[in-house]
This record gives structure tokens, sequence and C-alpha cells, in this order.
């Protein structure tokens, strides 16, 4: 008598070699899902924080100009309403010391980075901050969920338009 699978067994196999397919596959849909929430809410968190801030004194964290006054040894910023290159550096311990923040997150792609600049619309863009190292197509999505779809206008931009390699999502502040 032969010994072997018969096509019962066969099929059986095959059917639960394919539900573990689709559960890691969903598994793997759901934690990208996880990670573009929390970029999402980082940068509302981030924005929250930093309105905050201009709130309670009147100017904007890396930017306040009495902050060195009210944090001996801190670095002010020049007033001016704008988060200057030279200032980006200072945003995050401007909240901090103002309790605003816990400490500098990490996103789930990259690394926060602040500045001002004026680029896209006509009207320019301002103080934003950007998540660095977010794949093109996370950053549509959060980009069409969150604000108009296009990588060159509207308050989220991409830094080049919106392809499969990496790059910095912008999120005006």
């Amino acid at each position: 008598m032969r010994k072997g699978f018969t096509l019962v067994e066969l099929a059986i196999v095959l059917i639960v070699i394919g539900l573990i397919i689709v559960i890691v596959l969903r598994g793997q849909g759901l934690v990208e899902n996880a990670r573009i929430s929390k970029l999402t809410r980082d940068f509302q968190g981030i924005q929250a924080a930093f309105y905050s801030y201009y709130d309670r004194y009147g100017m904007y964290p890396g930017d306040d100009s009495t902050a060195g006054t009210r944090w001996p040894g801190e670095v002010s910023g020049n007033g001016n309403g704008y988060v200057d290159p030279g200032e980006a550096p200072y945003v995050w311990s401007h909240m901090l010391k103002g309790g605003y923040v816990q400490g500098m997150p990490r996103g789930p792609y990259g690394n926060y980075i602040f500045g001002s600049m004026n680029f896209g619309s006509t009207y320019g863009f301002g103080n934003f901050v950007g998540g660095t190292g977010i794949p093109g197509n996370i950053a549509e999505q959060i980009d069409k969920k969150n604000d108009d779809g296009v990588y060159n206008t509207g308050y989220i931009q991409g830094s080049r338009a919106y392809t499969l390699d990496t790059l910095t999502l912008y999120w005006k502040l």
C-alpha cells in the first residue's frame, strides 16, 4: 500500500497556507495604517503645541526673542514671526522648557524638522514642521486625507512629487 497525501489533505494544507498569507498581508496593512495615523497625530500635536506656546508667550517657539530672559542659558530668536533656519534647532527646546512637549519625538519614518519657507502657492507657506524620510505614497495618502492631495499646494506639501521614493512632508503650522 502506498503512503501519501490525498487530494483532500493537500487541499486543506493549501487553504491553511492561503489563510496564513492573507493574515500576514492584512497585518502588514494594519501596521502601515497605524504608522500613518501616528504621523498625522504627531503633526497635529506639534501644531497644537506650537500655537499653545504662541498663545502663552506671544511669540513662536524658536523665534521667541525673550526665551533667553525667561530661561537663562536658552537661545533667543529674533522675534520676526518666522522660524528662520538658525532658529529651527531651538523650537523643540523652547517648547520643552515651556512644558508643551516632553522631549523630541521621532517620527514613524524619520525625524521632525522646523523652519519657514515660501514655496508652492502665491501666498507662500510660512512656518512649518516637516517629517523626513516619508515614502511618497504615504505622504500622498496623508495629503489627500487632510488637505488637497496635491504635492505643491495647500497646507500640507511634499518636497517633490509623490512618487515611491522618500521625501520630506511639510505641514504648515
